[in-house]
């Protein structure tokens, strides 16, 4: 059996899936204070009459991470970064860095090394206890930042993250941002990770445990602490894998997942997710970290309801539980129950909240209609804003790449605790059909389980120097002779593929997600080669899983 655990801003969802269908399931609500409880409420729903000792994997998804990122809930980092001579990039990252001298060239070769002298007395006393290092071209040399780390280590620093181990790719700006935000969450997540461990040995639970990551696969738990900045945005690529799982549709379609604080929203082609082209962006900052080409509005079955001189405003704030479940504020839940569109709860309590936003004349079925329309019309003008920028930037499907068509939605797909009611609606205004799968309401806690485990790596050769270089290991070999970009593939293909192994993950192909290669010229002869590679262990579902459907 497979168990996944979706902690999210208003509910945690378990699930245990076993041949091929949904065994047992559970929605419980987070408990922020003590998250641990709430997941073991979770757990102790969906394991009644079922033997620990048979769950295979256990995958976590979360929005810890994101939320801690979101409402500035972090710890302060030192940044130091080794930028070189180039373009000025001091506005390009969260925190004002330190400088320090220091420059490896775009071949990989040290051309300054650290002046200790020079940076003595800021380096001599730890400032904070968290710090990333990052410097520009230390993807094909990291020998700088190594020292850097070392140097920082010595003067107190309790956790240093580099550049150059997160992401081999080339973009400085990207992996300094994301070494910034893996120091700022590592306590948050440490602290989640410890919770959840705790929270699996008191049910006797010891199989792996496994994180899910922003681009769909997961990794295990001690991998996952090494590059916390990874497990944003796992919440949604939750529910773009269990819609997956649960069966997508094969003609273009948007999905949303529509939760109790946000609805995150993604395109589909072909039974498959679109990716992001580029890194994803937290805090408006680029970073390296791959993830689904989505969007998260704050639109939710939990969101406050304002009343202004020109209608409702819905959202972004999330005040709690509906009035019709035992809340004291009206929320969007309670419109959508008195404007017909859902049924649970205290439907008495819900008149009561919508009759407090009424004025003279008005009834309470008119206004939670408005709140209804107030909250379509914010998540329709973010899908049309996606549109936008679908038809003005290619973006990556799982498999290839498709370029600046234009992406002409035929189906709504809705998954979610408030989707139903929400997603009819939105359907409607835009004149399109919707699918509301079964087992939607945990399709998030099922994309969790199935998700498959992947590792990614660089590697970079320079058959003049005659090295190539693994950043991600530091490993760094002689090259054989007649080295080609497909003896580059297949030399990190086998590097991934014992990964796999070491960590005990299932064997599955290696894809390829970028590579680069071109010829260097010395006195203008042809030298050489240079080979960029990067590849990771496939994404995606294990299986697909029959849903089913379950009153919470």
């Amino acid at each position: 059996m497979l168990l996944g655990i979706d902690v999210g801003g208003t509910f945690t969802d378990a699930v245990l899936i076993g041949r091929g269908t949904i065994i047992a399931q559970a929605k419980r609500r987070t408990t922020h204070e003590a998250v641990l409880q709430g997941i073991l409420e979770a757990l102790d729903e969906v394991l009644q009459e079922q033997e620990v000792y048979n769950i295979e994997r256990v995958v976590i998804s979360s929005t810890i991470v994101t939320n801690a990122l979101t409402e500035g809930r972090t710890d302060p980092v030192f940044l130091a970064v080794m930028t070189g001579p180039g373009m000025n990039v001091s506005k390009s990252f969260p925190v004002e860095p330190y400088y320090v001298s220091g420059y490896v060239d775009h071949r990989g070769k040290i051309t300054a090394r650290i002046d200790w002298q020079k940076h003595q007395g800021l380096l001599s006393k730890a400032k904070n206890k968290m710090a990333a290092v990052s410097g520009k071209f230390s993807v094909r040399n990291p020998e700088n930042e190594y020292a850097l780390a070392g140097e920082l280590k010595d003067c107190g620093y309790e956790k240093i993250f580099l550049g150059s181990e997160l992401s081999g790719e080339l973009n400085f700006v990207r992996r300094t941002n994301s070494a910034y935000f893996a120091a700022a969450v590592y306590k948050t997540f440490k602290n989640f990770c410890r919770q959840v461990q705790d929270s699996l040995k008191e049910r006797n639970i010891t199989a792996p445990v496994h994180v899910l990551k922003a681009d769909g696969g997961t990794l295990p738990l001690d991998i996952a602490l090494k590059q916390p900045v990874e497990t944003i945005f796992t919440g949604p690529a939750a529910s773009v894998l269990g819609i997956e799982a649960l069966g997508a549709s094969q003609v273009k379609s948007i999905s949303l997942d529509v939760g109790g604080t946000t609805t995150d929203i993604a395109f589909w082609e072909n039974g498959l997710p679109l990716l992001a082209r580029h890194g994803a962006k937290v805090a408006g900052y680029p970073t390296a970290v791959r993830s689904f080409h989505m969007r998260s509005v704050g639109i939710g079955g939990d969101s406050r309801i304002r009343r202004t001189e020109t209608g409702f405003e819905v959202g972004p704030e999330r005040i709690g539980p509906a009035m019709a479940v035992g809340g004291c504020e009206p929320t969007l839940s309670d419109a959508l129950i008195v404007a017909g569109r859902v049924g649970f709860g205290d439907k008495a309590a819900a008149h009561k909240g919508m009759q407090q936003l009424c004025l003279m004349g008005e009834t309470a079925a008119e206004v939670a209609m408005q709140v209804v329309e107030a909250a379509v019309s914010v998540i329709e003008a973010t899908i049309n804003e996606m549109l936008h920028e679908w038809s003005i930037q290619p973006v990556y499907t799982v498999n290839d790449v498709i370029k600046g068509t234009e992406f002409e939605p035929e189906l709504l797909v809705g998954v979610g605790g408030g989707a139903a009611g929400l997603i009819m609606a939105l359907g409607e205004r835009m004149g399109l059909p919707v699918e509301i799968p079964a087992g939607a309401t945990v399709a998030n806690a099922v994309g969790a389980a199935l998700a498959r485990p992947t590792l990614a790596a660089s590697l970079r050769a320079d058959t003049t120097e005659g090295y190539y270089l693994i950043p991600e290991s530091g490993q760094r070999e002689r090259l054989p002779s007649g080295f080609s970009m497909k003896m580059a593939e297949e030399l990190l293909a086998a590097w991934l593929h014992e990964q796999a192994k070491a960590w005990q993950l299932p064997g599955q192909e290696a894809e390829v997600i970028s590579k680069e290669f071109f010829r260097t010229i010395h006195g203008y002869y042809d030298s050489g080669e240079i080979i960029s590679l990067r590849m990771q262990l496939k994404p995606g579902i294990l299986q697909t899983v029959i849903g089913r459907e379950v009153a919470f």
